[in-house]
């Protein structure tokens, strides 16, 4: 603790005005090191713990006045993944952490992408949990330090991460439609999407996926690159105005 601590120190040499830092909290170590340091130099600056929704062991403690441990954690952040807190951080929090936020498993993808695509960063889940948390305490003239710390993370799991945050802020969407199996068809579908500016991923004709295999259609499922939300909307519509019946795979 007394060597995280000089994080603290640090923090507070380069950034004098700052008013709040925030840090990841699993088992306490690195926040009560960090919080001791600041509280002893600056007690007017708050230390904030941000912890994912499923794994609150530190914040479930401190609001019932003694450690408690967690029966389950669920949480891709494994660094705070923790089911107790210790005794001596739990009373080092117990007196110097102002306050513990929760972020959900979506705030943390969001931040690991954000941080990835804005500032062409790698860091784990873990490490952006407070970054994930600071909507939760910005305001206009307040001055925020998100402590973001560690960056291992495997490439499988950026991979992943990645996709799921395009498909959460609708850069990515993937629908079926059944078709009347009949030449023209696919084109007519291929230049729908070309006009309203979908550029195509990925596409799958398949006469074997049809819901009635004697129907004479047949099942496409299109991956699309899109602009946001409002521009999926548009593109399901004008499926459905030209008499195609989308279904959203996501």
């Amino acid at each position: 603790m007394c060597g995280q601590g000089t994080i603290g120190l640090e923090i507070l040499d380069e950034l004098c005005d700052v008013d709040e830092v925030l840090v990841p909290i699993g088992g306490g170590g690195l926040i009560a090191g960090i919080a001791m340091a600041i509280k002893t130099v600056r007690p007017d600056v708050k230390v904030i713990g941000v912890s994912p929704v499923g794994s609150m062991a530190m914040k479930i403690s401190l609001d019932e006045g003694q450690v408690t441990r967690l029966a389950t954690i669920k949480t891709s952040a494994e660094g705070v993944a923790v089911r107790q807190p210790g005794d001596l951080t739990f009373a080092m929090a117990k007196k110097y952490v102002d306050e513990i936020i929760t972020v959900t498993e979506k705030d943390i993808m969001d931040a690991v992408l954000m941080v990835l695509e804005k500032h062409k960063l790698i860091a784990e889940t873990a490490g952006v949990v407070p970054l994930a948390g600071v909507k939760k305490r910005a305001k206009p003239g307040k001055k925020i330090v998100c402590l973001m710390s560690g960056g291992n993370i495997d490439v499988v799991t950026i991979s992943s991460i990645i996709n799921q945050g395009l498909i959460s802020r609708g850069r990515i969407m993937c629908f079926s439609v059944e078709l009347p199996d009949k030449p023209g068809q696919l084109v007519k579908v291929a230049t729908l999407l070309a006009e309203n500016g979908a550029n195509v991923i990925e596409l799958q004709h398949n006469q074997f996926k049809a819901i009635d295999r004697y129907s004479n259609k047949v099942v496409l499922e299109v991956t699309v690159e899109t602009n946001g939300h409002e521009h999926i909307k548009q593109i399901l519509e004008v499926l459905e105005d030209n008499n195609f019946i989308p279904n959203r795979i996501y």
